[in-house]
């Protein structure tokens, strides 16, 4: 039975880190695609940097996406009666895609910070406290 559930558990694995594969090669293909057109368009470097910089950050959000993919698929790996040398294995490649990821992260919250038309679902501003801003209509709605 315990065999089983292994190879069953290699399968999943398996299948998970082919997710992780593909949603690579569609962030690839898909940042690609959109460089392609930007350069195509031309004009002026400085014009053209936000949005550069906005496909390196959709790329690296998908790239964050498919280090838990595989982060995952280690997991699944050393699910069923692991070895003292799976565990060790499972350690350290675990350490390493978590510090990738991590610093992915930090280089995406950055990126945001300094551009946030970049960021996905940006905070509308707040006008700050002691300024006589109009409330919004759905702040009115609220009321």
């Amino acid at each position: 039975m315990e065999s089983l559930l292994k190879l069953w558990t290699q399968y999943l694995a398996s299948g998970v880190e082919g997710i992780a594969g593909l949603l690579i090669a569609f962030a690839a293909l898909q940042a690609t695609l959109r460089a392609l057109l930007l350069f195509a368009r031309g004009g002026s470097t400085t014009s053209q940097e936000p949005k550069t910089e906005a496909i390196r950050l959709r790329l690296g959000r998908w790239l964050a996406l498919a280090l838990e993919f595989e982060l995952g698929a280690d997991i699944l790996r050393t699910a069923i009666a692991p070895t003292w040398t799976e565990i060790g294995q499972l350690a350290a490649i675990a350490t390493i895609r978590t510090l990738l990821n991590y610093f992915l992260q930090q280089e995406i919250d950055r990126a945001a910070v300094r551009n946030p038309e970049t960021a996905p679902h940006a905070p509308p501003a707040t006008p700050a406290a002691g300024t006589n801003a109009e409330p919004r209509d759905s702040e009115h709605a609220l009321r």
